[in-house]
């Protein structure tokens, strides 16, 4: 039989593997999550907040119907939109070399989330603007974006602790405060990649040298963050009494975060600072 014995959040804690599971089918409710292509699955427990990925998991077929989208409450619009931005990015910023057509599919998606992702806000009605979002939610998670190169992840993983630690917050409301948080921080290490996200995506910085492109590109995307109505800070999140010391080290329990700068418990610190 396919049954398992023992808790479900032994998947989660590292003590069982997915070996099988029953056939999974989506009906997309929410495009946000990227649950209807994923292998991924994340669930929080007496406040970790962690995921799984398996292939096992990953659904057969999804029904996605855009008309589903137009009930959608303003925030839990905001809050899926920057979600699957977030997922692209956790793959497109990557120190690995040579991997110049996935990042153009990549940049693809991330400016027609850039461009549809206020329409659906200002009128969920729009049918036509909900496929563009409820298409790029779809692949912004199902690992295309990620082919050939070392994902970052970071910024999950250190939202994860926020949403975690109160789950009345909502995951990508979360990101937009860590995400401008965590591109100040790293933006360093190599300013081309972020001055590629500046020019191709946020449409600036095209005659600034990388460095310079980099930071324009920043605070652009912190713009549209606020054209979405989005918090930029823990405060305007409702989290400036989150206990940033021990969030930070909940968060590199096993270690180091993230791979395109690895962030270490004093830099998670740091960033959490920076966004208060």
């Amino acid at each position: 039989g396919l049954e398992y014995e023992g808790d479900a959040w032994d998947f989660f804690a590292g003590r069982a593997q997915v070996e099988r599971a029953l056939p999974v089918f989506a009906v997309l409710t929410i495009p946000a999550a990227g649950s209807e292509q994923s292998i991924r699955a994340v669930i929080t427990h007496h406040g970790t907040k962690t995921g799984i990925g398996s292939e096992h998991i990953r659904p057969k077929a999804a029904f996605i119907n855009p008309e589903r989208f137009s009930t959608l409450p303003a925030i839990h619009i905001s809050a899926g939109v920057c979600d699957m931005l977030s997922h692209i990015c956790e793959r497109y910023f990557s120190n690995t070399a040579a991997t110049d057509f996935v990042d153009g599919q990549a940049e693809a998606a991330l400016r027609t989330i850039i461009e549809f992702g206020p329409k659906v806000l200002a009128d969920p009605s729009n049918y036509d603007a909900w496929c563009q979002i409820g298409l790029a939610g779809s692949f912004a998670h199902n690992g295309i974006f990620g082919l050939g190169r070392e994902e970052d992840w970071a910024c999950h993983a250190i939202e994860h602790e926020i949403s975690g630690w109160n789950e009345s917050i909502i995951h990508g409301c979360g990101l937009a405060v860590v995400m401008p948080a965590w591109m100040q921080q790293v933006c360093h290490v190599n300013p081309k990649r972020f001055a590629d996200f500046a020019r191709r995506v946020m449409g600036v910085g095209q005659d600034a040298d990388d460095a310079a492109a980099a930071a324009l590109g920043i605070e652009a995307f912190k713009g549209w963050l606020k054209t979405m109505k989005l918090p930029l800070t823990l405060q305007e999140l409702g989290a400036v009494d989150c206990p940033i010391e021990a969030l930070a080290r909940h968060c590199c329990r096993k270690g180091a975060v993230g791979h395109f700068k690895p962030l270490e418990k004093a830099d998670v610190e740091a960033l959490l600072r920076a966004a208060q």
